[in-house]
């Protein structure tokens, strides 16, 4: 399974995966001094999934703006999903 982040036109910050999660997503975490993202899963015996690419600082300038992420998926059996969850900025400042 792939996941990507991407910036739409309207500086929205997305999540898309080319498979369906193992759940559905409560909030994503940005840390900051890593520039790393983990996804935290609603059903809590699902393991945190860290996204394993660092993100330039270019990128984190529009994600230090975004209140939330928006996620698009599939789910086993039904149409193509978007919804939206809280970004939480974890650590300092840069």
């Amino acid at each position: 399974m792939n996941i990507e982040l991407g910036i739409l036109n309207d500086g929205r910050i997305t999540i898309v995966s080319d498979a369906p999660l193992p759940d559905v997503i409560k909030r994503v975490e940005f840390y900051r001094e890593q520039r790393l993202f983990q996804i935290v899963y609603k059903n809590i015996t699902q393991d945190d999934q860290l996204m394993e690419c660092e993100i330039s600082e270019e990128l984190a300038i529009p994600v230090e703006k975004s209140p939330d992420i928006t996620v698009f998926t599939l789910f086993e059996g039904l149409e193509p999903l978007a919804y939206k969850v809280p970004l939480i900025k974890v650590g300092a400042l840069y």
